[in-house]
């Protein structure tokens, strides 16, 4: 059962205060076949934003959108089957192929620093980040409660239909937006990955 607050953009905005809120969309004069979304970013699903900026850099298609209520930023939350807010239909009808990037809870058992892999691309994605990863010795697999694999999924709704998604558990997360190096290194690999998995040409 889903426990979003809102099933859809128009109940949030219509119930939200506009500060509650902001959107960051950059397409112009950027990428067409790779578009990074983080559509709970800011306080709902935090460090994504940061990631997602890291990873598309200055010249991939990038959506994010942030929350930023003082606290309860996860009524903010639309689950990503369900999201629609315009600016980000937008980018999904221009490009060829989505990578979302959201966050997770740490798992119970150690390691708890994961990299979750999905989308309809997640099985080639995975074999591709395990390569380009490997020097951070990061534990990368895919979690059947996290597949990303309905046609609707944000990842899965660029022109080709085809995407990516990555659940980072909130360990990961946190070392990330801690440690520059690290994530310089970690956007480059996956960067990397993703472009092995869906070829520009």
């Amino acid at each position: 059962m889903n426990s979003d607050t809102y099933s859809c953009f128009v109940d949030l905005e219509k119930n939200e205060d506009q500060a509650n809120f902001n959107i960051k969309c950059k397409m112009e004069n950027r990428s067409e076949i790779y578009a990074i979304m983080a559509p709970h970013g800011g306080k709902i699903e935090q460090g994504t934003t940061e990631i997602s900026i890291a990873i598309a850099r200055e010249d991939l298609s990038l959506y994010i959108f942030n929350g930023n209520k003082p606290k309860n930023n996860g009524t903010l939350h639309i689950t990503s089957s369900r999201f629609d807010e315009p600016q980000c239909e937008k980018i999904l009808e221009n490009v060829q192929t989505v990578l979302a990037i959201h966050g997770a809870k740490d798992p119970e058992t150690e390691p708890k620093e994961r990299v979750w892999v999905g989308g309809n691309l997640g099985k080639i994605f995975e074999t591709h980040l395990i390569e380009t990863l490997s020097s951070l010795e990061l534990c990368i697999e895919i979690n059947s409660n996290l597949l990303g694999e309905n046609p609707k999924n944000i990842c899965n709704r660029g022109i080709s239909q085809r995407g990516m998604q990555l659940e980072l558990t909130k360990s990961l997360r946190d070392r990330l937006n801690m440690d520059k190096e690290f994530l310089e290194h970690f956007s480059d690999s996956v960067r990397r990955a993703m472009m092995l998995a869906y070829p520009s040409s």
